[in-house]
């Protein structure tokens, strides 16, 4: 089954939601694309600000650039300036990466989790180029290695993940739509090789290594990527992207993610925590959001790094909210 991607998490009166302490975050690159940064409209977005792009055939040898660029206002759901990748490419163009570099080698225990923040929505192709590709967001580290990939599919409106085991491309279960915008956050904790990515807030991969290969655990770059099903018939869809933020946080493991799964045997309220693999949680509820009272603690079960709890469901509440955090050893 795929699912539509939601904003908020409520089942009846009871409302599941994630809460933590704001951790202190060190901004390892951060641009909305304004002409105010230098960004010139006029101009290929590689090439300005320390933009690179590469083009590849099926071969893997250099193709010639294709479509990336600055869009100026109004674009639906956006505010100032956007960058965009896709629309045109030259013949035989397969992939088409254009990318920051960031070159981060996470050494200090203090920062060991890496959070990437974009604005991104997909704009469909037309019937002056009636195919459909794929656009990624693919995470390499400083020896060029992929690491992993979010992809979006624009023919079956389905999000998928590949990571560096051959097993290919896997779904997420999750769809999208053209012509939205999300809010995409990818967030990994090198110290445990683990990812996870929200959609709007929505968890669509949870705790997934970073590497299955052993590949060098640090970040070169997080690449917007074109894959173009059939080299020389591009589609002229395109996504569009902004307030691309890229962090180093003080925290020592992804911070967790509720969903209430529903009321069990008439009286049980099941919550599950999506948070990493062997790692303690508590979760604690409330009436008022200021006084709290801890339901139980559990270890997040491996693979997957899911933990469940069952709550007394009350049905003269007017609301019961939840949150969750990790507990120290």
């Amino acid at each position: 089954m795929v699912r539509a991607l939601g904003l908020s998490l409520c089942v009846g009166s009871l409302l599941a939601a994630a809460f933590g302490a704001r951790a202190s975050a060190t901004v390892l690159f951060q641009t909305g694309f304004e002409p105010f940064e230098g960004y010139d409209p006029g101009r290929d977005l590689a090439g300005q600000n320390d933009w690179i792009a590469f083009a590849s055939d099926l071969e893997g040898n250099t193709a010639p650039l294709g479509g990336n660029g600055l869009l100026r206002p109004p674009i639906a759901g956006f505010t100032g300036q956007a960058a965009y990748i896709g629309f045109n490419a030259a013949t035989n163009t397969a992939d088409f990466n254009v990318w920051r570099p960031v070159n981060l080698k996470p050494q200090s225990s203090d920062l060991p989790v890496v959070r990437f923040r974009v604005v991104m929505q997909i704009e469909d192709s037309t019937t002056v180029a009636p195919h459909f590709d794929d656009f990624r967001w693919s995470a390499y580290n400083t020896l060029g290695e992929r690491l992993f990939t979010l992809d979006f599919d624009n023919e079956t409106l389905t999000i998928n993940f590949v990571l560096d085991d051959d097993r290919g491309f896997q779904p997420t279960g999750f769809a999208f739509n053209n012509g939205e915008p999300y809010d995409l956050v990818i967030t990994m904790n090198f110290a445990r090789n683990l990812w996870t990515a929200e959609v709007n807030e929505v968890v669509v991969v949870n705790a997934a290594p970073i590497t299955t290969r052993r590949a060098q655990l640090d970040l070169g770059d997080i690449d917007a990527v074109w894959a173009i099903r059939t080299p020389g018939q591009p589609g002229d869809n395109f996504m569009i992207f902004d307030d691309y933020l890229i962090t180093a946080e003080s925290v020592t493991s992804i911070p967790p993610r509720l969903v209430p799964v529903g009321v069990l045997n008439g009286n049980k309220f099941i919550v599950r925590v999506l948070g990493e693999p062997g790692v303690k949680y508590a979760l604690e509820a409330s009436n008022d959001f200021t006084h709290w009272t801890e339901v139980g603690q559990a270890v997040a079960q491996s693979p997957g790094g899911v933990a469940e709890f069952e709550d007394w469901f009350d049905r003269l509440a007017t609301m019961k909210v939840y949150r969750a955090r990790s507990v120290t050893p």
